[in-house]
């Protein structure tokens, strides 16, 4: 089984961010037969839980989300008392 036009998909990929990325890969993994997800994973070196995800998401009767990828004021807290 093969990816058709792999190189272009993986530029573009590249140039999605992380709610995108997955459904991208959702979208591509409908598009093949069984074996599609593990040879997506291995090919766009994700995890296949991330593929189930977006297709979980794809697959939901809600729309897709526009808003910000992140929650406000969420990563990493600065640490000021290590000076």
């Amino acid at each position: 089984m093969n990816i058709a036009n792999l190189d272009i998909k993986k530029r573009f990929y590249n140039s999605l961010n992380e709610r995108q990325k997955r459904h991208f890969l959702a979208l591509e993994a409908k598009s093949l037969d069984y074996g599609g997800i593990t040879l997506l994973s291995k090919e766009f070196e994700v995890s296949r839980t991330t593929i189930h995800q977006g297709l979980k998401e794809l697959d939901s009767e809600e729309e897709l989300a526009l808003e910000s990828i992140r929650v406000k004021g969420g990563g990493r807290k600065k640490n000021f008392l290590l000076r």
